[in-house]
């Protein structure tokens, strides 16, 4: 997960959260020059380490900006929400050499996207470099509403839960690590699942 300050990274093996890791790496911080090497660093060594031990590795991507890059991107997989690395370097190399205001007209990005894009880009880059992940799994739901679709069919009973598309299954065991403190029933859930 890429964010404005910082970047997540989660490893779920066998239903099981394994590692959790924060670093202050993240767009706004990598555009103000505020990304100190020895975490880029220790980043890099966190990731060999992991991909060493859990290869091989897929990686689900979370947040606007990989969302937003999924979009753009030509080469992809729709059907199973999924970027191969080299046309997420492709995208990235042609919003690179755009100014903000080119990406804006060309791409009609938000102002708060055309900036944060490319950096966000270049994180998720590193990171699948680092695995030696050939793409990033894009779920195209969020992960409250993926836990609200999960509730609903768990309630009626529905026996079609297969049904569903392989994100859901994919991100089951993160979003339950990463949103315990969120129930199915929780009012949150339910007013964005009926909105």
């Amino acid at each position: 997960d890429v964010g404005g300050g910082r970047t997540e990274i989660n490893l779920i093996c066998d239903s099981e959260l394994k590692s959790s890791r924060s670093y202050n790496i993240g767009t706004v911080r990598m555009l103000s020059g505020m990304v100190k090497n020895e975490e880029k660093e220790q980043m890099r060594t966190d990731l060999q380490a992991l991909a060493a031990e859990y290869a091989p590795i897929q990686i689900i991507g979370s947040g606007g900006n990989i969302n937003k890059l999924f979009r753009l991107a030509d080469k992809k997989d729709k059907k199973q929400s999924f970027l191969p690395i080299e046309s997420l370097k492709e995208i990235c190399e042609t919003l690179k050499a755009l100014s903000k205001e080119e990406r804006i007209k060309q791409f009609k990005l938000k102002p708060d996207r055309a900036d944060v894009i490319v950096p966000a880009a270049e994180i998720f880059l590193e990171v699948a470099k680092q695995v030696n992940a050939t793409g990033i799994t894009v779920p195209t739901a969020s992960i409250p509403r993926i836990c609200a679709w999960k509730r609903t069919l768990n309630k009626t009973g529905h026996h079609r839960l297969h049904r569903l598309t392989q994100i859901i299954y994919r991100v089951d065991s993160w979003y339950k690590r990463i949103y315990a403190n969120v129930s199915y029933d929780s009012p949150q859930i339910t007013r964005i699942f009926t909105d």
